[in-house]
């Protein structure tokens, strides 16, 4: 697309925002929510439309070549991030449930479920592309483990003797019978050969030959014009996609203009940046004398006018006064004692009325004021809903305000390349020129007024000492007792002082202490390395976890716990790890440590991989398995742990892993940026006192439904037939095998299985010896089928206790009790309670 439809979306999506704006303070006020069911309709709707807002600001920002664009862009994109995240965590507190019902207000919007999918930004990887790079190849120099994903068996399972024997066994038997009957059959063929060439040639049987190889080949041919027709006729109904072609592809056209604009945004952005510098210089070397001259003259003007106005010179105003951009000298008149008083006596008078008036408006009859204790909180009403001032809030409409002020009805058709633009960074570096000169100048200037000062108190004092001798006398042993004064009293606060800071220090406690303080941060992330501590992730991505959106309403009566779909687990794992922390903003709401509970298989450690992958955090494994027999003894593991919260928070952003953290759990604290992610498929083995105060959200990961598993199938098998090597027009060929396969009788039997065990049903039959043989032997059902009832029995139990164990984990509880609460407040509605119990309680 071109930079005037990039202009033009941008003027949308401020049009958007001043639309969001005003539905989130109403001018009514009736339109405001005050219950939580009005609130909670009142969030989702704002999830939903922040959420459209923000990819429309997303594919803005990474697409548009203007510098100075980009950086108001990036802005709005980081305050609409931040305010969406707000929304999200409020929601959560009014419903208890990390899982939110979107259908109805997608209906009224005319949105599909897969609107509602969360685009991870791309300049989180583009703005750190040089510290990635550098750490990949750190690690790769250092050999590096891999953070492999564990499936839920092995693609071969171990066998035993006997058994593997048996095997081998069969399949000679089975070979040497298969010589045996080649060579018979080459036997019987030799025979037929010969038995032919000892008879006469006739002239109807080469005659019967041809035809008969001509009918086969016009068969053939008809065939194939059949298959060719019926694919026309299947696109033409939309029943089928039609094949890919690069050279008219539209992604890849637009993937192509995507890089040249990234190549634009480098060399605009270069430009920029040397603009910035030699705008600056030439504005301290033109204007800078011009600047420096215009202060001193007002300055002294200032300080004139005010000594013959007041008699005295004035005092220099305070550094947070004067560093203000917009400060000037004022002359201000000091107000006579006479006046002051009668100031503060006219000023007493309307004090005294709205005490009288609050007084008389006090009803007498107020039962309730009368027996309300001082101090005591006025009761609310625990269903009203209160919104809380969000600091995004102020960031949009700021940067709004920039945006209508410099761009909104600026004319850039001379601007076709959409280079920067001269005249704002002229406005922004003389004021940077301007700051900087008024530090210097205001220094001076002070030292100034101070001479000034020093100079008239020496004139007064000389004229003084030829008045009375005995005055001055006096006067000296005055300023000689009140200095004695002020250094004792300054020597009584420095005391003071000091113990406010010791009771200060003592508040906040102890300041940790550094384990490793005689190290460099390159030899502690050489040991973590080496010991297998840090680890490289697999290349994946959050859009390569296979799962679909919820496509059903929720039934009226709402459930206990709502159990998400993978599509909406994607989309949980975005709002509470990826964009905290790949944003790198400290006001962001983000979750410090997770928890991932699922049966095996269900893509646990596939999650972790991604979220690291997405933000570009370091992973470091800190699970049993990996850390067994490397730390032993307490003083050793507390110093792992110091090591490796030190080197994470060093190497911002970061993932601390646990694997099966049930089983160890003390002295772990995490820290801003550096997140625990968790993951356990017993976490009923735990002790819930010491296990759930760690984590502060609890994400279930489910098993994937008939939907999902459909996907799973079709995406699993056409990968891996289309990777086979030395296949041409591997699509067409991965569509022409899968056309074979009864993906729905494979979905329909995988009920209760996880996408681990798909994976591993196809890696056991998809071999590099079946690979090779899919162009003679296509795929079959019967051989997936076989595979799958060959991964063992579903142990359904383990999935009853996981939903149990789920249920009695804080957040589930507490909505259970938001649930249960009208019901047991209904019984006693029109009771009334005794006359004594309002006083004396119960």
């Amino acid at each position: 697309m071109s930079n005037l439809t990039y202009r033009k979306c941008w003027a949308d999506i401020n049009q958007d925002l001043v639309d969001q704006l005003s539905y989130e303070s109403p001018l009514d006020p009736s339109m405001v929510p005050k219950d939580r069911e009005s609130a909670s309709q009142h969030l989702t709707v704002l999830c939903v439309k922040y959420i459209q807002i923000f990819k429309k600001i997303e594919t803005t920002y990474d697409q548009i070549v203007h510098p100075q664009k980009r950086r108001l862009i990036k802005g709005v994109l980081i305050a609409v991030l931040g305010r969406l995240l707000e929304i999200k965590h409020k929601l959560v507190e009014l419903e208890c449930s990390d899982i939110q019902e979107f259908t109805n207000v997608l209906w009224d919007l005319k949105l599909t479920p897969d609107d509602m999918a969360i685009n991870v930004p791309r300049y989180f990887l583009e703005d750190r592309r040089k510290t990635i790079e550098e750490r990949d190849l750190l690690l790769n120099a250092l050999n590096a483990k891999v953070l492999m994903i564990n499936d839920s068996s092995s693609v071969f399972p171990e066998m035993k003797r006997d058994e593997a024997v048996r095997i081998i066994q069969l399949n000679e038997r089975g070979r040497q019978g298969k010589l045996r009957a080649k060579y018979m059959r080459d036997m019987r063929l030799q025979a037929m050969r010969e038995k032919e060439l000892d008879g006469n040639d006739d002239e109807t049987q080469v005659n019967q030959a041809a035809l008969a190889i001509q009918r086969i080949y016009k068969g053939y041919k008809a065939r194939q014009v059949y298959k060719r027709m019926l694919h026309e006729e299947l696109i033409f109904l939309g029943m089928k996609k039609p094949p890919r072609d690069l050279k008219r592809d539209p992604i890849a056209k637009a993937e192509l203009n995507r890089v040249r604009r990234k190549a634009l945004q480098g060399q605009h952005e270069d430009e920029y940046q040397q603009a910035l510098v030699n705008t600056k210089e030439k504005i301290l070397r033109v204007e800078g004398p011009d600047m420096k001259e215009a202060m001193q003259d007002s300055f002294r003007q200032w300080y004139m006018e005010y000594k013959r106005i007041n008699g005295k010179f004035p005092d220099f105003p305070a550094d947070k006064v004067w560093q203000q951009p917009t400060f000037k000298f004022a002359i201000e008149s000091e107000p006579k004692p006479g006046e002051e008083g009668a100031a503060q006596a006219d000023g007493a008078k309307p004090d005294a009325e709205p005490k009288e008036s609050a007084k008389a408006s006090t009803p007498a009859n107020d039962k309730n004021a009368k027996n309300k204790k001082k101090g005591e909180p006025e009761e609310e009403d625990p269903d009203k809903f209160k919104f809380d001032d969000s600091p995004f809030l102020e960031n949009i409409r700021s940067e709004y305000q920039i945006y209508f002020q410099n761009w909104h009805s600026k004319d850039e058709s001379d601007n076709f390349a959409q280079k920067h633009d001269q005249d704002i960074i002229k406005v922004d570096k003389r004021n940077e020129a301007e700051a900087e000169i008024k530090l210097e100048v205001f220094e001076i200037l002070k030292e100034e007024l101070k001479n000034l000062k020093m100079a008239v108190d020496r004139e007064k004092a000389s004229k003084g000492k030829k008045g009375k001798k005995g005055k001055g006398i006096f006067s000296l042993k005055l300023s000689v007792v009140v200095l004695m004064w002020f250094s004792m009293a300054g020597k009584k606060g420095g005391k003071k002082k000091g113990k406010g800071g010791k009771k200060g220090k003592g508040k906040k406690g102890k300041k940790e202490k550094d384990l490793t303080a005689n190290r460099t941060m390159e030899s502690l992330v050489e040991e973590l390395v080496q010991n297998g501590i840090i680890q490289k992730t697999i290349p994946i991505g959050i859009n390569d976890f296979i799962g679909d959106q919820n496509l059903l309403a929720q039934p009226a009566n709402k459930p206990l716990t709502l159990e998400p779909k993978l599509g909406e687990l994607k989309r949980l794992l975005t709002e509470y790890a990826i964009l905290p922390l790949g944003a790198s903003i400290e006001s962001l709401h983000g979750v410090v440590s997770m928890l991932l509970c699922g049966a095996r298989g269900t893509g646990k450690t596939m999650l972790l991989n991604a979220i690291a992958n997405e933000a570009g955090a370091m992973i470091f494994n800190i699970s049993p398995s990996n850390t067994a027999g490397l730390y032993l003894g307490k003083p050793a593991v507390t110093k792992l742990l110091h090591m490796v919260f030190k080197v994470a928070r060093a190497h911002a952003p970061a993932i601390v892993y646990l694997d099966k953290c049930e089983m160890s759990l003390k002295g772990l604290k995490p820290v801003d940026r550096v997140m625990l992610i968790g993951t356990s498929w017993k976490p009923w083995d735990a002790d819930p006192k010491v296990f759930l105060p760690v984590w502060q959200k609890i994400v279930m990961c489910p098993k994937p439904d008939y939907g999902e598993r459909c996907l799973i199938w079709s995406r699993f098998l056409g990968e891996r037939i289309a990777a086979m090597p030395g296949a041409s027009h591997g699509g067409t060929f991965a569509t022409q095998m899968m056309e074979r396969v009864n993906v729905s009788l494979l979905t329909r039997l995988s009920d209760g299985v996880t996408a681990g065990s798909i994976a591993t049903c196809c890696d056991r039959l998809l071999t590099e010896r079946r690979m090779k043989r899919l162009r003679s032997q296509p795929l079959r059902t019967e051989e997936l089928i076989e595979h799958l009832l060959n991964l063992g029995p579903i142990n359904k139990d383990e999935d009853k206790m996981l939903k149990e164990w789920f249920e009695r984990t804080p957040l589930p509880r507490k909505r259970a009790q938001m649930l249960a609460t009208p019901v047991e407040e209904d019984p006693n509605k029109g009771k009334k309670k005794p006359a004594g119990k309002d006083k004396k309680g119960k």
